[in-house]
């Protein structure tokens, strides 16, 4: 049945409340009013039942279109695992990152300003000046690293355009929680059963030599050698990764859910994950995940939440104590010898002698020859598979860490402007998770996990190429996510969510 014209009230069907910002004033808006018109000309507003029906617009338009992206994410992660698909390796690498250039021009909408957004499409809009730059030798390379980065950021753009609910992050969250549990997972099984459930080692790993190879084994108690576990990747080592989320995200479900199967689940996924960490022996992503508990559990303790602090710091802290004599007892000497390298020398020293380094480079050697870049194409994927390094003059450059990859697009200013981004991406978010619960979900709780992820990405750029990889894409799409779930919440009124 249709709406009555002439009535009015909060009982009407037909009829829906919003507020167009947080604090304004209930409108009433028709439910049978254009939807992409309504989009256009007020970006914060909200549409009733868009997760339930799909909105008019199909995908394109619909919110579950965030987990759907993740899930393809992870489909082209495991397809690199299959022998058969060799031939069109290059194809499958890169298409996470023109899938997210297609969304970026085909969903519909305008976006929300995300507090990150300006920073970051500054440092963009100078990395691509440096296509112009004299170092910049193929038009094609440099296209390809243009585009790569554009992907990358494109999250921000695309995802604030759909009207994501907390349903919808969390089932987000969940997709990456399952799939990093899950390499994590086969990373132990791989210590446990050498050679069962080892995938083939990346060629760009063969091709260092066999002296480099070997240098990514070491001997179990049971005196077989095995790669550091790979996990759900061809990278020895490579399951750190799934580890890291596995601990991380388990500690948001494990304070979030009030269902015991799924605590229980994120207990052992904590479990799995810890002992996965000390196997892969990958000493800077463990120094990253210790970061980031302690940031969560200072929000948590700012806030007031002391029940659910205790609760992380027990199951973590106890969980990484057990761990580590599970992991020793199975992994033997190498284990113990490479952990307790951590302590033999101060943090700094640690970090200097084997990370620290290529920052020292960075900001004494590499800033004062490139203080506006290097040209694009010359490192990374672009350089690999798109580049030319046939001019002696202009030979390909090699990136470690981030700050350097920042150096190389734009010098000085991208250096400043991309860290800034994403200084103002964890100023948001803190500001959530200290805010007391109003809009029905707990995003205070998801705003703590994601603010101790961002610090602990800002960490890794110290370690590695972040925001060169499918972990910076994912990194933008949390964030873009989160910012439009929580929009969504508090603009649409309480009778609508």
């Amino acid at each position: 049945m249709s709406a009555r014209p002439g009535l009015q009230g909060p009982g009407v069907l037909g009829r829906r409340y919003v507020r167009r910002a947080p604090g304004a004033p209930l409108e009433v808006v028709s439910a049978t009013a254009p939807r992409v018109g309504a989009l256009e000309t007020n970006p914060g507003a909200t549409r009733s039942g868009e997760q339930r029906t799909g909105s008019r617009g199909g995908w394109l338009s619909s919110a579950r279109l965030v987990p759907l992206f993740v899930g393809l994410l992870i489909a082209c992660q495991l397809a690199l695992l299959v022998e058969a698909i060799s031939p069109v390796r290059v194809v499958v690498r890169t298409l996470s990152f023109g899938l997210s250039l297609a969304l970026l021009v085909l969903v519909p909408g305008r976006s929300l300003k995300h507090p990150a957004l300006p920073f970051v499409l500054g440092a963009l809009g100078i990395t691509a000046l440096n296509f112009f730059n004299p170092g910049t030798v193929s038009a094609l390379g440099a296209m390809a690293q243009l585009a790569i980065q554009l992907s990358i950021v494109a999250p921000l753009l695309w995802v604030t355009r759909l009207s994501i609910d907390p349903k919808t992050f969390r089932l987000t969250l969940a997709l990456l929680f399952f799939f990093n549990t899950a390499s994590a997972t086969v990373g132990v099984l791989q210590v446990y059963f050498p050679g069962r459930f080892q995938p083939n080692v990346s060629t760009m790993i063969q091709n260092q030599g066999e002296a480099y190879v070997r240098s990514l084994e070491f001997e179990t108690v049971s005196g077989e050698r095995v790669f550091r576990p790979m996990g759900l990747t061809d990278m020895p080592g490579g399951a750190a990764t799934g580890a890291f989320y596995s601990v991380l995200l388990g500690g948001g479900f494990l304070l979030s859910s009030r269902r015991g199967w799924v605590r229980g689940m994120s207990v052992g996924s904590i479990l799995v994950g810890l002992l996965c960490l000390y196997l892969c022996q990958v000493r800077a992503l463990a120094l990253m995940l210790v970061v980031c508990v302690a940031a969560m559990a200072l929000v948590l303790a700012l806030s007031g939440r002391l029940a659910r602090l205790a609760t992380l710091v027990v199951v973590v802290g106890g969980a990484a104590v057990f761990t580590f004599g599970w992991a020793v007892a199975v992994g033997g000497d190498a284990v113990f010898a490479r952990w307790n390298s951590l302590f033999e020398e101060r943090p700094e020293q640690v970090y200097h002698r084997n990370r620290g380094l290529f920052l020292e480079v960075t900001l004494n050697d590499l800033l004062p020859v490139y203080p506006l870049g290097a040209g694009l194409g010359r490192y990374g994927m672009a350089n690999a598979y798109f580049g030319d390094n046939s001019d002696p003059a202009r030979p390909s450059l090699w990136a470690e860490i981030q700050w350097t990859a920042w150096v190389y697009d734009g010098g000085f200013l991208v250096m400043v402007l991309y860290p800034l981004g994403l200084l103002a991406a964890m100023a948001w978010v803190f500001r959530i998770a200290r805010q007391r619960e109003t809009t029905g979900g707990e995003f205070w709780l998801w705003g703590s996990v994601i603010f101790a992820y961002n610090l602990g990405a800002l960490a890794l750029t110290f370690s590695y190429s972040f925001f060169m990889s499918q972990m910076g894409m994912e990194f933008w799409l949390l964030n873009a996510a989160l910012f439009g779930a929580w929009t969504h919440a508090t603009t649409l009124h309480a009778h609508r969510r």
